[in-house]
């Protein structure tokens, strides 16, 4: 299929084509930095149990952002590249969503949760379908990355109350680990480390002091953070994307993303199904069970068996009489009832739309995207790009074995994460203007 340009960016535009140009930057900057800094900056508290009545936030705010996105693209986006977004296999996932919601016990606040996912999925395509050429893709993301970084540094050095876990919350060994405007450490860390990564992709791309500016702050950010799964893994995600670079082969970087997730996808969920693979992890790594995961993925499994195809629905799992009624867990590590995820995205995707809905999410999340960075075009700036999406991607694909946002609109990982399969498609159809 013949590949797209978009226009190239001249200094010397009618006035015009120059207000029309800072437009689609201004909508892309608003969208970007919302999404990843949230709707809720500073949350002094977690809300675990959903309500029928609704959050306000989710009522107003992310119908705002997609309508908002939905103009955007109307008013601004070239027509061949909002074509390229009517992605059957995304189409086809979406409809899974809000039908896996007839199967809930609350089918109102699972098929309405399963709108604001697909709301903010719709902001979060916009936002990346806006800018014009990669001069402004690049502005965009350097004002969303120090927008977020300067009001995490601002929580951090003028209300570290809210912005520093506290020895008196529940988590009290956290006490003392940055958080920024996020809720947990996790989160600020895996935004930290895609920050960083698009300090890596403006360094690559020219704009040095912005690059190191941004990556310094983001990188230091997660290392106060605590998060070892984090530190592990930027370098890691690194080395794997950029070794295809060295090696001019996209397809060595796409098998090696490939080997990672498949072989942490057998190290965790795989140990808890087969007892082959256990014994191999625990010959390998004795004793471990991620923190006591493995427990918590027994008894979710366990209790999902009796829907376990067609799912109980987005956010009806966890705060559901199936969960909140089962009978104490003596014999494992922590007590599961109450608990708002099953610390790993992957297992809350097939709680929430069955076993057939996470293949489908598995296609749309993994094999896709890495035919996408395959099949990109050659042109530098397409290169570039594409390798800060695969980054980003990589990094929340493995993050998310050990943590669960897949599918949840108000965290910045996923929000990050659908930007960066919706670039790779972008990538791969267009060609973008310098």
């Amino acid at each position: 299929m013949q590949q797209s340009t978009y226009p190239a960016y001249e200094l010397q535009l009618p006035l015009e084509q120059r207000l029309l140009a800072a437009g689609r930057s201004l909508f892309a900057i608003a969208l970007m930095t919302v999404l990843v800094m949230t709707l809720e900056p500073f949350p002094m508290s977690y809300e675990a149990i959903p309500t029928l009545d609704g959050n306000p936030v989710n009522k107003y705010g992310y119908s705002a952002l997609a309508a908002l996105a939905l103009v955007g693209l109307f008013m601004f986006a070239d027509k061949r590249v909002a074509l390229t977004l009517l992605r059957p296999a995304w189409l086809v996932l979406a409809a899974w969503l809000l039908l896996s919601s007839l199967n809930s016990i609350w089918p109102d606040l699972a098929f309405r949760s399963g709108l604001f996912t697909l709301a903010a999925m719709i902001a979060a395509t916009g936002a990346l379908s806006l800018p014009e050429n990669a001069r402004s893709f690049r502005f965009c993301l350097t004002v969303m990355a120090l927008a977020v970084l300067g009001f995490c540094y601002y929580g951090v050095l003028l209300k570290p109350d809210i912005a520093i876990h506290q020895g008196f919350e529940i988590e009290s060994q956290h006490s003392g680990l940055w958080r920024g405007i996020y809720s947990h450490k996790n989160i600020a860390g895996q935004v930290m480390a895609a920050l960083g990564f698009v300090g890596l992709y403006l360094w690559r791309s020219g704009n040095r002091k912005a690059a190191v500016l941004i990556a310094a702050l983001s990188f230091f950010f997660a290392y106060k953070t605590g998060s070892k799964t984090t530190l592990v893994l930027i370098p890691a995600v690194m080395v794997m994307v950029l070794a295809g670079r060295v090696f001019a082969s996209r397809s060595l970087a796409a098998l090696l993303v490939f080997c990672a997730v498949a072989g942490l996808a057998m190290m965790t969920l795989g140990s808890v199904m087969s007892e082959t693979l256990d014994t191999l992890l625990q010959w390998v790594l004795p004793g471990t069970t991620f923190t006591g995961r493995t427990d918590l993925w027994r008894f979710t499994l366990e209790l999902m068996e009796t829907r376990q195809w067609v799912g109980f629905g987005i956010e009806s799992f966890w705060p559901g009489p199936i969960v909140m009624t089962a009978e104490p867990p003596f014999e494992l590590n922590w007590d599961p009832r109450g608990i708002v995820n099953a610390h790993n995205g992957y297992l809350d995707l097939a709680i929430s739309i069955g076993w057939p809905g996470l293949a489908m999410g598995v296609i749309v999340l993994l094999f896709l995207p890495l035919a996408d960075y395959v099949r990109c075009d050659g042109a530098r700036e397409n290169q570039r790009a594409a390798d800060l999406f695969l980054m980003i991607l990589t990094f929340m694909l493995l993050n998310s074995f050990l943590e669960s946002f897949l599918f949840s609109r108000g965290n910045p990982s996923w929000m990050l994460m659908w930007i960066s399969v919706v670039g790779l498609r972008l990538t791969a159809r267009h060609r973008l203007a310098p």
